[in-house]
């Protein structure tokens, strides 16, 4: 069975329609800027690093999605929390100008979250297959 065949649905992609239009728009801004066309407001600060905060929406949104459907927090749910702090650590660290050589123990702590949560659970890909069982389909 190929990947292609599997029953699995595909996640809706509407809900990342916004943000990609957001990301693209945003960069064009600023290839713009970089092209010699004076958009001041690009030059104001880290206000930028927002965009950086705004990448960690998905995660939380997916936590979201897999806490409602399944009533609790499970390891799927933590991976995706913890994905979403780093995100927002970097952004933070950015926003606020701090001082990366004093903060970076806090994604050496992150690593550690991450290590806790089981890897059995978050092994299987969008496809339904299961890699610690050498890609067989899951299920079998």
């Amino acid at each position: 069975m190929t990947p292609e065949s599997s029953n699995t649905p595909m996640r809706p992609m509407r809900w990342r329609l916004f943000p990609a239009v957001a990301i693209i728009a945003i960069g064009l801004l600023f290839l713009a800027n970089n092209l010699g066309y004076n958009l001041a407001f690009l030059d104001r600060g880290n206000w930028w690093a927002v965009i950086i905060l705004l990448a960690a929406f998905a995660p939380l949104t997916h936590a979201y999605e897999r806490y409602r459907a399944i009533g609790k927090v499970d390891a799927e749910v933590m991976y995706s929390l913890l994905s979403a702090s780093g995100v927002v650590l970097v952004a933070v660290l950015f926003l606020f100008e701090l001082d990366w050589g004093t903060w970076w123990p806090l994604f050496v702590i992150l690593g550690g979250l991450f290590t806790l949560i089981p890897h059995h659970r978050r092994c299987r890909d969008r496809y339904g297959y299961d890699r610690k069982h050498d890609d067989a389909p899951a299920g079998r």
